[in-house]
């Protein structure tokens, strides 16, 4: 009878090791493998999150129609695409993210201490900045991307429920047209933001908070109270201060 570790072949009997060692980062984004991700989202950023009972979310991402990337431009653009995009990444997240490939023209991510409103606005600019993106060696090659959120714990308490539902919110960007951020879908918002704002004004929206140092999110909130200041006559009640 075979050892757990065995394996019978037609003419001999392979032993593998009890052990054995993978890369943790993806040679051509230079991000962490997503078995490795998984790793660190389970057995340290869950476990840190749950004790100083700060917020976290997490993302699942991928480019739009990448598959003809590589049959039109060639196996090396697709390969620099990945690299750019895992760039964009770095230089938007916040510094603390943990960032991954998760698989192909996949990437998912975990962001510490970041709600997930804020988690929407950064994702947004990244967005925003994959459509704008430009190579030179290829002049032609553009692309988007869609994404989806999920916050812990509101959404999941395990890696494996927030990805499910990052998944899901991915998805759900993927079959409403591409080119989107979505919330999670057990989320009462769940209607993706990016439908309700035009791209100018998110750009715009974007260069006030780098002008004024201030959160989107927190700009949002602000616009949206004096909206309803303005007509609170209708509501037939006093704002609340």
């Amino acid at each position: 009878m075979l050892g757990p570790l065995e394996a019978k072949g037609k003419e001999h009997t392979v032993t593998y090791p009890a052990t054995f060692e993978v890369p943790t980062s993806d040679p051509t984004t230079g991000l962490l493998t997503s078995a490795y991700y998984r790793h660190v989202l389970q057995n340290e950023l869950i476990p840190q999150a749950r004790e100083t009972g700060e917020p976290m979310t997490v993302f699942m991402l991928d480019l739009d129609g990448f598959a003809a990337v590589n049959q039109i431009h060639g196996r090396a653009s697709g390969d620099e695409l990945l690299a750019a995009v895992a760039a964009l990444l770095r230089e938007i997240m916040p510094s603390g993210a943990v960032l991954a490939r998760y698989g192909g023209d996949e990437f998912a991510g975990a962001l510490p201490d970041t709600r997930l409103d804020d988690a929407f606005t950064q994702m947004e600019e990244f967005r925003r900045r994959v459509a704008a993106q430009a190579f030179d060696e290829y002049p032609d090659l553009r692309t988007t991307s869609s994404a989806g959120l999920a916050a812990y714990p509101a959404n999941g308490a395990t890696d494996v429920e927030l990805m499910r539902e990052a998944d899901q919110a991915l998805y759900f960007a993927k079959s409403t047209g591409r080119n989107k951020v979505s919330l999670p879908l057990t989320d009462s918002r769940m209607v993706t933001k990016t439908s309700h704002y035009t791209a100018t004004q998110l750009e715009r929206l974007s260069r006030l908070g780098k002008t004024l140092k201030r959160n989107e999110a927190g700009l949002l909130r602000e616009a949206l109270d004096d909206v309803l200041k303005k007509y609170n006559d209708q509501l037939g009640q006093a704002p609340k201060e």
